[in-house]
């Protein structure tokens, strides 16, 4: 047991030191470490990655409160187009947790491993040069909103992989956006987590210690971590390059990739 926390408050001071970083919550990687360390455990295979994910979202509402508060308090989270986001993240996170608990784990791993690709092929290609000329209207923010709450709530993440890039597009600058997505995650991650925690209540092959698919010892153990180290990472964030910043995301997107679709 001693070795299984230990892991944990790592996973949790490396998730959180790149939520205040880049703005994620923190899931890509804490989803693939706790699928390997479930596996080890000998967790059901059925219920092992829906476990995984269920406890990344939760530990995600810490996190991601310790990320958006450092950077609130540095300017860097945009209120305006943060509100009608958020409006549609609320919906869309509940019925992305509640559409995951239909999806084999397999599926999901390999779903999260594409993801991460995806994300670092665009990151790397700077899509998101191609800025609009304005912010979008807000009807236009609720309806990515409730993509992005539904997608983060499927793959376990704070949704900063889809909110960054969307942000940028909106025109607002790098370090703006991993704020202002930071402040996104924690609203991602409370309804994701409560939907697949409801989703799970009934699940007969469950781990001792869980409730629905929240696995409570992971999910203490790496929060306590993560609230400490997203500081550090938020403050880290204002005294390095943009350039820097995304090449240290896409780095962290293609080992994801790898890990989740070939091991």
């Amino acid at each position: 047991m001693g070795i299984e926390i230990l892991l944990y408050i790592i996973i949790g001071g490396f998730a959180g030191m790149l939520a205040g970083l880049l703005g994620v919550g923190g899931g890509l990687i804490i989803v693939p470490c706790l699928v390997f360390i479930y596996t080890y455990l000998g967790f059901n295979e059925d219920v092992l990655v829906h476990i995984a994910i269920g406890t990344s979202l939760a530990s995600i509402i810490f996190t991601g409160t310790s990320s958006a508060y450092a950077h609130y308090i540095k300017d860097s989270v945009d209120t305006k187009i943060l509100i009608p986001i958020t409006a549609g993240i609320v919906i869309g996170a509940f019925i992305g947790a509640v559409i995951a608990d239909h999806i084999n784990g397999n599926d999901l791993r390999k779903i999260i491993g594409a993801f991460a690709l995806i994300i670092a092929i665009q990151m790397y290609f700077n899509v998101d040069k191609y800025l609009l000329s304005a912010k979008p209207r807000n009807f236009v923010s609720v309806s990515v909103g409730g993509f992005i709450g539904a997608a983060s709530s499927i793959l376990g993440i704070g949704g900063g992989s889809f909110s960054v890039p969307y942000f940028r597009m909106s025109g607002l600058k790098l370090k703006m956006a991993i704020g202002t997505s930071a402040a996104c995650g924690i609203s991602i991650a409370v309804f994701g987590a409560l939907g697949f925690l409801i989703s799970g209540i009934d699940e007969q092959s469950l781990p001792q210690s869980s409730i629905g698919y929240i696995h409570l010892p992971s999910l203490f153990f790496i929060s306590i971590s993560s609230i400490f180290f997203a500081r550090i990472g938020a403050n880290t964030a204002h005294k390095i390059s943009d350039h820097l910043l995304k090449i240290i995301f896409v780095l962290l997107m293609v080992i994801i990739s790898f890990y989740m679709l070939f091991l």
